[in-house]
């Protein structure tokens, strides 16, 4: 192929090779479609990020990738600081946790083994143009055309500048100190606390060899998050053997918006597309999903040309409708967390919905709506102690 490829028609071009940009290219390719998927990093690279993944993205993982499941979240830690602590005990899994580079590459290399998917690496997206036949993407390889495109290069997103809204975005910062635990300590717990984190919350993920530290805030707190971080990090002393070796602040995209993410040959998915849970920060099953979406919906464009005109309304519909209910929650969370502890996390049946939400199984609005209809018996189910322990079914 010479570096100006116009020649050249792709049934659709795929623009981000993380988890929303792989999972298309792979639905795609496996459906028999020629499919270019070009991003700006050569693999591996680091991409911060938690590394945890619900149960929602289960049936959108290839069987080929579990062996990077490299802890099964069980149990999780919710505390208000070391003196105020909520183990729940989950029978079921809420997650796993992976290390991203080795995720990445590995689901990569697995879309590149298609016959029908050409990948190209270190290859960054200057412009889009659009018009009524095609989709030329200007890239620093040439300049290549499609017949659609995914445009899923995440939270600065070079696609999405083309579409209306773009520049009215909410975003919540997040840090992350990536670390290495000490030899033989298996003893951490995923973990949430909301002490350490004004407007937001710490995290601690850990993983085979790996803790992933961390905070998610919002607001006038984005600037402090580098030095909560670290604060967070001494003040648990099951955190403080690890040994710290790379971190980087990024910005997080709020899902709950009423914009286009279709145009009449593009469609966004994952960070590009806003697809991030405000409640949770959650980002990597919503990429997952956003691209089955997208694919499918391109499938259908190839095939049948069928216009993409249903694509916004199906992510409104799915995905930025219930998160707008998110958003004022998170509102309401972080705003308050000492009460939002209090209420949530110390009452056994709201961690159990809560638990449900995560897995998928409840959504915000079934929440809030079993919340209210419980009101009369959650006394009863009140937590009281330093720690406290809390089975899930």
């Amino acid at each position: 192929m010479t570096s100006s490829s116009l020649g050249t028609m792709w049934d659709a071009i795929v623009v981000g090779a993380g988890p929303a940009g792989c999972h298309a290219a792979w639905e795609l390719g496996n459906r028999g479609w020629k499919v270019l998927l070009v991003d700006r990093a050569s693999f591996p690279r680091w991409k911060p990020c938690a590394g945890g993944i619900t149960v929602k993205a289960a049936p959108y993982i290839p069987n080929e990738l579990h062996h990077l499941f490299e802890r099964t979240i069980h149990e999780t830690v919710i505390s208000w600081g070391p003196d105020r602590v909520t183990r729940l005990h989950c029978r079921k899994p809420v997650g796993w946790m992976v290390h991203r580079e080795e995720f990445d590459q590995a689901h990569l290399d697995l879309v590149r083994s298609l016959a029908t998917v050409r990948v190209m690496e270190g290859t960054p997206v200057r412009g889009v143009v659009e018009d009524n036949d095609s989709v030329r993407v200007e890239t620093g390889a040439g300049t290549f055309q499609g017949r659609a495109l995914v445009g899923a290069d995440g939270v600065e997103s070079v696609v999405a500048r083309l579409f209306k809204g773009w520049d009215q975005r909410e975003f919540v910062a997040a840090f992350e100190l990536e670390g290495w635990l000490p030899a033989g300590d298996h003893g951490i717990a995923t973990q949430f606390d909301f002490a350490s984190f004004p407007g937001g919350y710490g995290w601690a993920f850990p993983k085979r060899r790996r803790c992933s530290i961390g905070g998610y805030v919002g607001g006038q707190y984005a600037r402090q998050v580098r030095e909560q971080c670290r604060r967070f990090q001494s003040s648990w002393s099951t955190l403080q053997g690890c040994e710290i070796y790379r971190q980087r602040g990024y910005r997080l995209p709020l899902g709950g918006t009423l914009r286009p993410y279709n145009s009449s040959r593009i469609v966004l998915a994952g960070d590009a597309a806003d697809a991030v849970d405000p409640v949770t920060g959650e980002g990597i099953a919503q990429a997952f999903r956003t691209s089955h979406l997208a694919a499918a919906a391109i499938d259908r464009f190839l095939s049948c040309d069928r216009a993409l005109d249903g694509y916004s309304w199906r992510l409104w519909k799915e995905i930025h409708g219930p998160f707008r209910l998110a958003r004022k929650l998170s509102g309401l969370m972080y705003g308050h967390p000492s009460a939002a502890f209090r209420l949530m996390f110390r009452n056994r049946l709201l961690c159990r919905y809560f638990v449900r939400v995560l897995r998928g199984e409840m959504s915000y609005a079934g929440l809030l709506a079993r919340t209210v209809l419980a009101m009369p018996v959650l006394p009863a189910y009140r937590c009281r102690g330093a720690e406290v322990a809390v089975e899930v079914p």
